[in-house]
């Protein structure tokens, strides 16, 4: 175990904060041994955060760029602290409600893209406000989750370059493969997507200590495109614990607890279809709960809630979601199969598989073969797996599922015991640990 004396001041930047609940929970576990006053967070999105591992955040989000750019130059982001939450979280209500905000957030196609790191540009991220909270912590290194947009790239350049201190990257999803697409505006964010990721780990100013990816074929690819030295640090859990479920007589329950964008929905949607025709065509009774923090709009919701099978039931906090995995038989993975999602998550690992994999639950999971999460499944053999849209396919491995009790069984045992070698939370925390040190180590060397 490492002393608090050992531990560097961190920085993160990143478009989610900590959390329990999205992405930002791959921060949660990874840094939960880091002392408190040692971990700061940039994060540049309205989520409210979880102060379980760091209390020292500065939040600066689109709107906030949007009123400076047009309107007042006075809006400099802001400090969140522990007695913001409150209004916090009735913001992000609004937020998430206004179906004119949604309806924006729900179209970031490449124009509005390449718009958003002009608006950025324009209205200046480096606000007095934000300066004085850098400085005040005065980070010893960057640690930076990159994602579609240029700005944010920008941003890191200025803090390693400002503060002379060097960058570690976490890579999480797929953005720099091209796809066929006659829009022009498309390979003009990618040739700027790819040329900031080459910029920023080919650049003379800044000293990049390694990368992590979230799997090997990101790991890979990455590193054949722009180089660096790189590891692997999949999502990692410490094991729920919970109890084993004795199912009800005839009746089998499924669970799927996640985003319902990249279409992911209409998978959802296809299985609930299968689940309702397997209980009135042959009497076999799977029950589809469906957890998320997305609404889905009118007609997703007509498709996830049919009339005795399947049933969207809102969000969970992370105690509930134990709770409502601990009540259920099967939990669910979907991956979209239509060719622009295909290609988003390609080299892309859900945060979910490794915690359904602690669950001691067995998974089922319907999505594309060529898809990164699906892939690990399949390899390792992690459940009933289905790489095809085809109705009869899916409602023959639901068949097979409902019916073999020990089937279940046998892929929850397996499912505990590679999560336990595979994504162990402290090992992962350990390997980060050892590549942001020997990354300040080496900033501190050339120093000197």
């Amino acid at each position: 175990m490492n002393s608090n004396n050992n531990y560097p001041r961190l920085l993160i930047v990143s478009h989610n904060p900590f959390s329990l609940i999205n992405n930002g929970k791959t921060f949660t576990a990874l840094f939960k041994g880091w002392p408190k006053d040692n971990i700061a967070q940039l994060y540049l999105s309205t989520d409210v955060p979880d102060f379980s591992v760091c209390h020292k955040f500065f939040q600066l989000h689109d709107l906030d760029i949007l009123r400076r750019a047009l309107f007042n130059r006075r809006v400099r982001g802001r400090r969140i602290t522990y007695s913001d939450l409150p209004q916090m979280i009735a913001f992000r209500h609004t937020f998430t409600t206004n179906h004119v905000l949604q309806l924006l957030r729900g179209h970031f196609d490449p124009f509005s893209l390449i718009a958003r790191d002009l608006m950025w540009s324009i209205a200046g991220y480096k606000t007095k406000d934000l300066q004085r909270f850098i400085d005040e912590f005065d980070p010893h290194v960057v640690y930076f989750q990159p994602y579609e947009c240029v700005f944010a790239f920008s941003i890191v350049k200025w803090l390693c370059k400002s503060k002379g201190i060097p960058l570690i990257m976490f890579i999480t999803d797929d953005y720099i493969s091209g796809k066929f697409t006659l829009d022009p505006f498309f390979w003009i964010q990618l040739i700027r997507i790819k040329r900031a990721f080459k910029s920023m780990i080919l650049s003379s100013d800044i000293i990049v200590g390694g990368c992590i990816a979230i799997c090997n074929r990101m790991a890979e690819e990455y590193k054949s495109r722009f180089g660096g030295n790189y590891i692997v640090a999949m999502n990692a859990i410490s094991e729920p614990d919970l109890p084993n479920h004795t199912p009800i007589k005839g009746l089998v329950k499924f669970m799927y607890a996640g985003n319902l964008g990249l279409n992911r929905w209409k998978v959802l949607a296809l299985i609930a279809e299968c689940l309702e025709e397997l209980y009135r065509d042959e009497d076999i009774h799977g029950e589809l709960s469906i957890y998320s923090f997305d609404q889905p709009r009118a007609k997703a919701a007509t498709l996830l809630n049919t009339a005795h099978c399947s049933s969207f039931k809102g969000a969970l906090n992370a105690d509930q979601l134990n709770s409502a995995k601990a009540h259920s038989d099967v939990l669910v993975h979907v991956e979209s199969f239509d060719k622009k999602n295909r290609h988003i998550t390609r080299l892309s690992m859900s945060t979910k598989i490794p915690e359904y994999l602690a669950s001691r639950r067995c998974i089922f999971a319907v999505g594309p073969g060529d898809v990164a999460s699906m892939q690990y499944l399949v390899d390792y053999d992690l459940g009933i797996t289905v790489v095809s849209d085809n109705k009869a396919t899916i409602k023959e491995a639901l068949k097979k599922i409902i019916r073999d009790a020990e089937m279940r069984s046998m892929y929850a045992n397996k499912g505990v015991e590679l999560a336990k070698l595979r994504h162990n939370a402290d090992k992962t925390a350990e390997s980060v640990f050892q590549m942001i040190s020997a990354a300040v180590n080496m900033t501190d060397c050339k120093r000197d």
